[in-house]
């Protein structure tokens, strides 16, 4: 990338834009949530593999703010730019791998979503990475690329579960594509398994020895609910969008020429995603598939995308080709800045605003009685207070503990004693009398102006009747 230094230049400018909103914009409630797991770190946690607190603790080490929560993952979005043009260049071309890194800042999911510290911008990194592994083994013919796949595979199911479909990806390529089975007469796919298994073993001793309560939630999803067809269009329609609706174009493109030719690369570029998408497909038809599910396999697709508008012909395809990245970048650039711009966003996407507010309410609260503790009732609520409030690293901070869904903070150990403030989200029904005796109305709080629904907090006194109560249950 140093003979263009255009592309350089896109590169470094989109990083330093995600770097300023990441410090602008005030964490969401996940955010806090994970930021709080870093505090308490561990190789499993109720909801997600760890990877995610373990990035927040090698940057939060020299600040808690919101830049050092999210730093690592703003930067992980140049260390996928590197895996993806290597791996296009040893697979096609400079060209190709100079496209691929445009479009990748043009593809409206992984261009946003890296500002933000979830468990998807490790997941996209260690995929890309057993792509790249992938990629390499193709150029050279060396059996030890293997290893390098089961380091990557492994390390991204440490991630996020959704990486395990990377292994099933792989026998999908080698059931598309025969050359790739010869692979399987040699020791290096099973050494490069039993890699993977080594790096993964960590959160799977931990699930083994908390009853499977993370695969359990995670896989126990599907099925689920009953069946319906409403979910299916929302899906349908948006992955193109988060895609980007032009490089979507010639990614179908890509995939036809696959089915049509015995090119091994792009039947592997091909066969990669293909387990996910036929899991997503089962479970749209029972439940809504969040936006973000696929975004492992989004590098892939835009490469594949990029191989095929380098070698395609025609008027109308070249003003295609031409105004994917300006399409894309441009419509990313504008939602940086306005979330960088905009303190105070509307509905859901309020979601970070005002919870310095709410603490300030509740430190200041001169609720009778005197509360000695702080009972949350919801995660957002609950990560949220604990960011905010200090904790655990500021001496005069408030005792906050979790009496809902309790099962997320197994260090939280007995509940304190003593008269308990109890924070209950104005629509979350709770019963706070099912925990608590002698409950009071304390009042309400909110963490914005004009207090809503989603904003807006309902606040009691009451004495814990029994320690191991569970408002969520």
């Amino acid at each position: 990338m140093k003979q263009y230094p255009w592309l350089t230049a896109v590169v470094i400018g989109m990083t330093v834009l995600r770097l300023v909103t990441a410090s602008q914009v005030e964490l969401v409630p996940d955010e806090a949530y994970y930021w709080l797991w870093a505090q308490h770190p561990d190789f499993g946690y109720y909801d997600h593999p760890p990877m995610v607190a373990w990035w927040i603790v090698t940057t939060t080490f020299l600040s808690d703010s919101e830049l050092f929560v999210r730093l690592s993952f703003v930067a992980s979005f140049l260390g996928l730019s590197w895996l993806m043009y290597d791996a296009a260049r040893v697979l096609f071309d400079e060209a190709i791998a100079r496209r691929t890194v445009l479009w990748l800042n043009a593809c409206l999911l992984l261009s946003i979503g890296s500002v933000v510290a979830t468990p998807d911008p490790p997941s996209v990194l260690m995929w890309a990475g057993g792509l790249w592994a992938l990629a390499r083994l193709l150029a050279s013919n060396k059996g030890w690329w293997w290893l390098a796949f089961g380091l990557f595979a492994g390390l991204g199911v440490e991630a996020k579960y959704t990486n395990l479909f990377l292994g099933l990806g792989v026998a999908a390529w080698m059931m598309m594509d025969k050359p790739a089975r010869r692979w399987l007469l040699t020791p290096w796919p099973y050494l490069g398994g039993l890699v993977a298994l080594a790096a993964m073993a960590p959160n799977l001793m931990w699930n083994l020895n908390h009853d499977w309560a993370t695969v359990e939630k995670q896989f126990g999803r599907i099925g689920a609910q009953d069946f319906t067809l409403k979910f299916l269009i929302e899906f349908v329609l948006s992955q193109p969008l988060l895609l980007n609706p032009l490089i979507f174009v010639f990614t179908a493109l890509g995939v036809l020429a696959a089915f049509q030719n015995s090119e091994s690369r792009l039947k592997l570029l091909v066969a990669l995603p293909l387990p996910l998408f036929a899991y997503l497909l089962v479970h749209v038809f029972h439940d809504r598939i969040q936006g973000n599910w696929t975004a492992p396999v989004f590098p892939g697709l835009v490469l594949l995308g990029a191989v095929v508008a380098e070698g395609i012909e025609g008027k109308g395809w070249n003003r295609a080709r031409w105004l994917a990245a300006p399409l894309g970048i441009g419509l990313s650039t504008a939602v940086l800045l306005f979330l960088t711009l905009t303190p105070k966003l509307p509905g859901m996407g309020g979601l970070s605003e005002g919870w310095n507010q709410l603490n300030s309410a509740i430190t200041y609260n001169q609720a009778p009685g005197d509360p000695q503790w702080v009972a949350s009732t919801d995660y957002n609520s609950h990560g949220e207070l604990s960011y905010h409030s200090g904790q655990p690293n500021v001496s005069d901070s408030y005792i906050l503990y979790a009496m809902a869904e309790r099962e997320r903070y197994p260090w939280q150990g007995v509940p304190p004693q003593g008269l308990a403030l109890i924070v209950v989200a104005a629509d979350r029904p709770l019963v706070v009398g099912k925990c608590f005796a002698d409950v009071r109305d304390a009042g309400t709080a909110s963490r914005t102006q004009k207090p809503g629904k989603k904003s807006s907090y309902r606040l009691y006194t009451g004495t814990l009747k029994d320690p191991a109560c569970d408002l969520a249950d």
